[in-house]
Parts: structure tokens; sequence; C-alpha cells
């Protein structure tokens, strides 16, 4: 019955009389443990961690995941409330409303593992609540070409005999959709869509409206589609593109697919962090719309365009004919210039990164490149130039194939222009 012990130094190898201190601890925890058993007649379970849940019924999940995904395919709310938890009742109605004003299509929800539940879940719902990682598949009828597909977490509570649905997103989802957080209201027409979170559109069914005009202006073959959503804060923006806490504190709005794909064909979404774009004047507000319709319309999640080019174009677009002085509009940068000297180069990657300091200005950069373009070889040139990279040319190739100019000619010539503007020596 003893364990026997690995050799020591002073060991000839027989076998122990005693087991380990370890293992004589072990057979005294299995022996009490199974006298306890045995005479109480229970059955024993291992300890669970606070965060496991103990009401998991992992097929009653997919069971109420389908009857949910049934009901809002079908339009029948009180169906939906049907798979509610009792408290959450307002929030899978609000879900309905949204589901039917969004054209919800291709949808389906696959239960894939469960997940922690926080102290603050289990405080609200109770020992038995528990949390999922499902797989959601949606888009929007008429207006995505195929399905996003995300996971995103569920929470889960028994009720009545039967697993009922107590939210949506929280800690440890990947990606949370706007339509699922609460209340919203879309405004739609044929080509554009666009949801905000709460009782009111606001100002965003204008911009929206202009900025497809504007973008039209100088890519006259693209008609939409524009989707924007404008969740509550910026932390419900996180959630939505699932970006890392304060990625985006500096940022109005970012262009990006749903799901995270880059796959040609995966619907794309303006999203809006209202918090800073709610603080810019009607003109700023306007630009910065116009903007990532730019990117949407030139298919920026899908392509590996240098971030200067990407960007300054985006702005260019934007801001052509907009009225804005350019001493107005390159004020932070020609700022800079003044202070520091002019660049060496063209902005990299780095320079453009969100978190990035001196954003303002560094973006401003870009946009006097491409503008440079435009001035001196054309907007059409602009448009080819775009173009030919955003195909796979190499951008040192595409300048001496579209403009006639090498990058380091270009370089030269675009930094006289900036210190003309600046009015600095070169």
């Amino acid at each position: 019955m003893g364990a026997r012990a690995r050799p020591g130094p002073h060991d000839d190898g027989a076998a122990s009389s005693r087991p380990p201190r370890r293992s004589l601890a072990a057979l005294l925890v299995l022996a009490l443990l199974a006298l306890g058993a045995c005479d109480r007649e229970v059955d024993l379970e291992p300890p669970r961690p606070d965060d496991v849940a103990v009401g998991r019924d992992d097929s009653g999940a997919q069971r109420v995941l389908d009857r949910f995904v049934g009901a809002l395919a079908q339009g029948d709310e009180d169906a939906v409330l049907a798979t509610a938890a009792p408290d959450a009742r307002s929030l899978l109605g609000a879900v309905a409303t949204n589901a039917q004003a969004l054209r919800l299509d291709k949808l389906s929800l696959r239960y894939v593992d469960d997940v922690a539940v926080t102290g603050a879940e289990r405080d609200r719902w109770g020992r038995a609540a528990w949390a999922a990682t499902v797989e959601l598949r949606f888009g929007l009828r008429g207006l995505d070409q195929r399905a996003a597909r995300v996971d995103t977490r569920v929470l889960l509570v028994p009720a009545g005999g039967e697993v009922r649905i107590a939210g949506f997103g929280g800690a440890g989802a990947d990606r949370t959709p706007l339509w699922l957080t609460g209340p919203t209201t879309v405004v739609r027409t044929p080509r554009t869509l666009v949801e905000v979170a709460g009782d009111t559109a606001g100002r965003y069914p204008g911009l929206v409206t202009r900025a497809v005009t504007q973008v039209r202006r100088t890519l006259p073959g693209w008609d939409g589609p524009l989707v924007v959503e404008v969740p509550r804060d910026q932390a419900a923006l996180e959630a939505a593109v699932s970006a890392p806490e304060g990625e985006y504190d500096a940022i109005a709005a970012v262009t990006t697919t749903v799901d995270g794909s880059t796959r040609r064909g995966a619907p794309v979404r303006v999203y809006v962090n209202p918090g800073v774009f709610g603080d810019l004047r009607p003109q700023g507000a306007q630009v910065v719309m116009s903007h990532e319709a730019a990117h949407v319309a030139t298919g920026a999640s899908f392509t590996s365009v240098p971030t200067w080019l990407l960007e300054g174009f985006a702005d260019a677009v934007a801001l052509r004919d907009a009225g804005v002085p350019v001493q107005t509009a390159a004020a932070q940068v020609l700022e800079r210039i003044r202070s520091d000297g002019l660049p060496d180069g063209l902005p990299s990657r780095e320079d453009l990164d969100p978190r990035a300091s001196d954003l303002g200005a560094t973006y401003e950069e870009a946009w006097l490149a491409c503008r440079f373009v435009a001035d001196e070889f054309g907007q059409a040139a602009l448009v080819r130039l775009y173009d030919a990279v955003s195909a796979g040319t190499p951008v040192r190739r595409a300048f001496v194939d579209q403009l006639g100019v090498t990058q380091a000619e270009f370089v030269s010539r675009w930094r006289a222009d900036l210190a003309s503007l600046a009015g600095v020596a070169r």
C-alpha cells in the first residue's frame, strides 16, 4: 500500500515502510471523505470557483437562444419576451424593436462555452446565474452582402424550470453589437442607415446624407451603402469593435468591419465616439463624417494602403470645396513646422497610430501631402494614385506610374510647399 519514494543520496532503493508525507495526507483526506459519504449517503462534488455557475445548462441555453432567434425573425415581440428573465423584459423588448427597425437578416446564435460571471452579476441575478460565449451571425437586409460573425456574451438564469436570457455583453465579451445593448433610434434610406443609442437620432442622419453627397463629388461611381452606429459612450464603442480601453480617447469616429474581418464583402460600419464627436462644431462634424464615408467608399477596411495615403485621401475627399481655409484646416501641423521644422518624409504608420502624440497635426500633414498631389497633378491623378496603391502597386512605383515623379522628388517638392504654407525657410 505504501508509495515508492524516489531514491535519495542515502537511500538503498528498497521500498519505504511508510508513504511520503504528502501522500499520507492525501490518503487521510480521501479516507475521511469516503467515511463521510458512506455514513451520510450523500454525493460529494469538488468545490467550485466563485465564478463558475451552479445553474449551468448547456442544452437549455441553446434552446432559449433558438427560441429567441426564431422570435426575432418572425417579429414576434411576445415570443421574444417569453425568453427573458423577469427583470430583463425591458432590455429584450428593446432588442426586438431594434431588430425590426434594422431589418436583421441571416440571424443565428450558437452556444460555444460558459464564461465567468462577475460579482455584480451574481449580486443582481443570484448564484445560479451563468454566462456563455455565443457565436452570433447577422446582417442588415438590403445593405450587407453577407452576415457578420462575432463572438459575444449572453447572461443566463434559470427561471420557471427553463433557461432565460438576462443580458448581453459585459466582461469577457469579444464584441457586443449596438442593437443588443438597449433602445436605439434607427433612420434608414435605401442606401444608408443610422443607428443611435437612445430615443433620438439627433444631427447624425443629416451628416450622413451630406457625407454621401460629398464623397460622390470625388468618387461618382459610389452610391453606398453607408451604415453609421453611435453607441451611448466610448465604453460601448470599445465593446462594439473589441478595442482596448482608451485606444480611441482622441478619435471622433472609426471605420471597420463588424467582425474584424479583412475579407471583402464583410459588413462595414462607421462607429462614432460620441464623447469626442459631440464636441465638434457643425463644420468639423461634417468633415469627420465625410472622411469616414470616404473610407467606406474606397474599401479601406480591406486594403493595405500606407496610412498617410489612406487618411490623407479621406481628408482630401472630405475637405474638397468645403470652404475651410488651409491655414485653418492645417493649423496644428503648420504650427508644429514653425516650432520643430519640416518633416523629413511622409508620415509613418506609427506616426498615425490612434495612441500617438500630436495625432491631429499628423493627420493634417497626411492631408497636405494628398492636397499637394491634387493641386500639382490634378484631382484625377490623386484618385489614380490611391486606386493603384490600393490594387497592390508599390507606392514608389505608383508615384512614377501615376504622377511621373519619384517618391523622393515628390517629397522634396511637398516639403517646399509646406515651408511656403508655414512661412518658414526650407
